[in-house]
Parts: structure tokens; C-alpha cells; sequence
């Protein structure tokens, strides 16, 4: 009796929740009174919409790091530039000139350390093969002056004194004497002749001395090759009129006095001071064959050493003085951060800048979002990121374009007496349109949850009341046993 009492119940209860599934979701709904409750808020619209503007994924303002006069203005407004390209420069002469100074002080300081570590390698390996047949060479030399000296002077040198004083005296008697007339004659027809060569030359050139180019002309050289002529023959002529001068006398008398002077020491023999002398060139010369045999010595080697650092902190200091001024003549040039546009110039040539003031505006030419303009702090409360919108640019009306909203900024701006927020919307598939900075659009940004939330609700209350029916009928079987 029992077991018929369950079946019966479970039989009413699953035509239950049959009849409640079919007035659910299958059996026509009527349609209810719309009742109006005074005090429940208004319904949220399930679109934002809000004005705005393009703006490019990325913008700069550009300004210098120096300041000065611009000289030029490469680019132009609208111009699309490339990555690390220049777009204005300002008078840089002086750094100019500083760089310049700077890479020479480099190259003196790569020739001081490769002359550094030359004489250091030379101090390593030792003496050369030629270098000791140089120390010994002059080790010969200087023990044949001894032996010259000690021998004292030859009839062949004694003869060659006695003749020095003899022309020393003759050119003497000559100054003395003056010039011959023959040579006066002489004279006077070589200045004759070349006076009348110049005559002649200046006769040819003066009939083309219209010309434009008359000074590379063969009658300009002959006219100039002529007066070189004239002027030395003159000088010649007047030499010999006027006759030696008191200096000329001078020289000539003091050489007939040192020729003598050196006929009497070569008659007299060697003395024990030109012995002495000869003696310590040799001694000298002997010391320094040694030293060159013995090889380097450690103190030499060391002080190489110390020559090579020297020199090479010498090439850095040189190095990072070229690279402050290379780096401050970059100052005076504007490049391009990005690749882009420029949306705006400022300055003209001629004008001055001064650093860190903007002068040019670059955008980015790639990916393009939208900034609203007047979207509301009720609105915006709806807004997240992630929300899909429709955009509509002004310029081009028959285009809708799909966007994703990827900021909301959390702090409001006053405009024209609103309070508003500025969200900002990518644009998805607007990469084949020529969009613009600063274009006005129209954005619809969609805050609608959607009508899967509201089946998943709805597939939620049907297991709460599968669940509870289960409940209900666990219940009876437990209290019919």
C-alpha cells in the first residue's frame, strides 16, 4: 500500500514540474498590466552614446634640447616621417667646430699610445741586429777620430789650410778692388737687352690686355717672365756700380782670419784638450755599444709600461671629450621619435627656440582610437573596459567602424560647465581608411549585458526547482519506509 502511495506522489510530482515547464517556457504568455511603481529608479539604457575625436595610438610633443636660431625647417605639416629622421635644425657652428677639435685631440691620442706601445715592444725584445751594428759603427767612428787626432794633421790637410786662406784672401782683394770695367760693360748690355725684351713683351700683352681672361694668357707670362728679368739684371748692374758694402767687407775679412786661424792649428799638431775630447768620444761610444748588448733592463721596461697607460688614459679622456661634444651637437638636430605625421610646425627659419619648448607635433600612423569629449558622470558609471562600440566619423558617414573600449579615466574634466569623462576606444578595423587627427566622431558604446545572462538566469531557476523537487520526493520515499 505504501509502495502505491510513493509511485502515485512521484507521478504528481513530475506532472508538476511538467506543467510548470511547459507555463515557463512553452505555453504563450499573456500579455501583463504595466503596473508603474513611483519609487523604482529608471530603467539604464542598454547603449552609451557620446561625441569625441580621433586621436593616434601614439603622440609627441617635440622640443630641443638646446636652444638657438633655426636654420632649417625640413618637413612640413601632414608629412609622414620615418624613425630617427631629422626634422629641424638650429645653428650648431660652434659645436661644429668643438667636434672637430675633439676628433683631432682623438687622433693625437691614438698616435701617442700606438708611439707608447711601439717603444714598449721595442724595450721588450731587446736590441735589433741593426741597432748594434749602429752602436758599433760609432764605436769605429770615434776611435778613428782618436787616432786622427793623435797623429796629428796630415801635408794633404796642411794643404788644404794654406789653400782655404789663399781664396779667403782673394775673394777679399776682390771686394777690396771693386768691379772691373769689363764687368761693368758686361752688366750695363744684359740690362740693355733685357729692357728691351720687356718693352717687346708689354707691346704683345697690351693688345690683348682687353681680354676677360688675359692673365692666363701666354703674352701675361712672357710680360711677367720678362720683368723678373729686367728687375735682376738691373740689381746685378747697380751691384757692381755701387761696389761691396762694409758688411760684405766684414764677412771676408773674418773668413781670411778663421782660415788662418785653422792653417795655424792644423801646423801646430794636436793639443792634449782635442786628445781628451777624442778619448771621451770613444769612452762615450764604448758605453753605449754595452748598454745596447746588455738588452733592457727592468727600470726601462717599467717606465715603457707606465708610458703605454699614460697614454692610453690620455685616448679615453680624448674619447669621452668627443663623445659629450658629438652628443651635444645632436642637441642642435630635431629627429623623429616614431614613425608618424606631423600635425604641427611652429617655429620658421630665422626664429629662436628655446630648449624644452615644443615646436613640432608628431602622431603616430598605425593604430588609431577615439578620446570622447562629452560623456557624462551618469553615463560613464555604465562604462567598462572591454565594452564593444560602433563608431561614426563625420568625414565619412557611410562607414560604421567596431571599437573596444581600453581606458576609462578616473577623474573627471569640467567642460563647458559639464562634468564628463574621457574614455578611450580602440578602433579595430579602420586600418584602410585615411582618418586624421583630431576628426569628430560619434560612438555608441554597448552596456548591455545580453540575452545570455538572462538564460543563464533562467536555466539557474529551473535546478532550484528540480532541486527542490527532489527534496520533496527524497522526503516521502524516507517517511513511507
Amino acid at each position: 500500500m505504501k509502495r502505491i502511495i510513493v509511485i502515485v506522489v512521484v507521478i504528481v510530482v513530475v506532472a508538476g514540474l511538467g506543467f510548470f515547464g511547459y507555463q515557463q517556457f512553452l505555453a504563450p504568455q499573456p500579455t501583463p498590466e504595466p503596473e508603474i511603481d513611483l519609487d523604482a529608479p529608471a530603467a539604464l539604457p542598454a547603449v552609451v552614446s557620446a561625441e569625441g575625436f580621433v586621436v593616434p595610438a601614439q603622440e609627441a610633443d617635440l622640443s630641443f634640447e638646446a636652444g638657438g636660431q633655426v636654420v632649417e625647417v625640413l618637413v612640413a605639416e601632414g608629412d609622414r616621417v620615418e624613425a630617427g629622421q631629422v626634422l629641424m635644425r638650429l645653428d650648431s657652428g660652434d659645436q661644429q667646430q668643438a667636434v672637430v677639435q675633439a676628433e683631432a685631440g682623438v687622433a693625437q691620442a691614438e698616435a701617442a699610445v700606438a708611439s707608447a706601445r711601439a717603444r714598449l715592444a721595442q724595450a721588450q725584445a731587446g736590441p735589433t741586429d741593426e741597432a748594434i751594428a749602429q752602436a758599433e759603427a760609432a764605436v769605429a767612428s770615434a776611435r778613428a777620430r782618436l787616432a786622427q787626432t793623435q797623429a796629428g794633421p796630415t801635408d794633404e790637410v796642411i794643404a788644404q789650410a794654406e789653400a782655404a786662406v789663399q781664396t779667403a784672401q782673394a775673394r777679399l782683394d776682390q771686394l777690396l778692388a771693386g768691379a772691373r770695367p769689363e764687368d761693368i760693360q758686361a752688366a750695363s748690355a744684359d740690362l740693355l737687352t733685357s729692357q728691351a725684351l720687356l718693352r717687346q713683351a708689354q707691346a704683345e700683352y697690351d693688345k690683348i690686355a682687353w681680354a676677360e681672361d688675359v692673365g692666363e694668357t701666354p703674352q701675361a707670362i712672357a710680360l711677367e717672365q720678362a720683368t723678373l728679368s729686367f728687375e735682376a739684371a738691373k740689381a746685378r748692374y747697380d751691384k757692381l756700380l755701387n761696389g761691396a758694402t762694409p758688411a760684405e767687407i766684414a764677412v771676408a775679412r773674418a773668413g781670411v782670419a778663421e782660415a788662418e786661424a785653422a792653417l795655424a792649428t792644423a801646423q801646430v799638431g794636436p793639443t792634449r784638450e782635442a786628445i781628451a775630447v777624442a778619448e771621451a768620444g770613444v769612452a762615450e761610444a764604448e758605453a753605449a755599444l754595452a748598454t745596447v748588448l746588455a738588452g733592457p733592463r727592468d727600470e726601462e721596461i717599467a717606465v715603457a709600461e707606465a708610458g703605454v697607460d699614460e697614454a692610453e688614459a690620455g685616448l679615453a679622456a680624448s674619447q669621452a671629450a668627443l663623445s659629450i661634444a658629438q652628443s651635444a651637437l645632436s642637441d642642435f638636430e630635431l629627429r623623429a621619435p616614431m614613425v608618424g605625421s606631423v600635425a604641427r610646425v611652429e617655429p620658421d627659419v630665422g626664429e629662436l627656440v628655446s630648449p624644452g619648448t615644443p615646436v613640432i607635433s608628431l602622431g603616430g600612423a598605425s593604430d588609431w582610437y577615439v578620446e570622447t569629449d562629452d560623456l557624462t558622470e551618469i553615463d560613464v558609471v555604465q562604462v567598462a573596459v572591454g565594452q564593444p562600440a560602433k563608431v561614426t566619423v563625420d568625414a565619412i558617414p557611410d562607414r560604421e567602424f567596431n571599437g573596444v573600449v581600453t581606458e576609462v579615466a578616473p577623474r573627471s574634466e569640467t567642460k563647458r560647465g559639464d562634468v564628463t569623462y574621457t574614455v578611450t576606444i580602440e578602433l579595430i578595423d579602420a586600418d584602410d581608411v585615411p582618418l586624421r587627427w583630431g576628426m569628430t566622431v560619434f560612438v555608441d558604446i554597448s552596456v548591455d549585458e545580453g540575452e545570455s545572462q538572462e538564460l543563464q538566469r533562467q536555466l539557474a531557476h529551473m535546478r532550484d526547482v528540480a532541486d527542490a523537487a527532489y527534496q520533496v520526493v527524497s522526503g516521502m520515499a524516507a517517511a513511507s519506509q
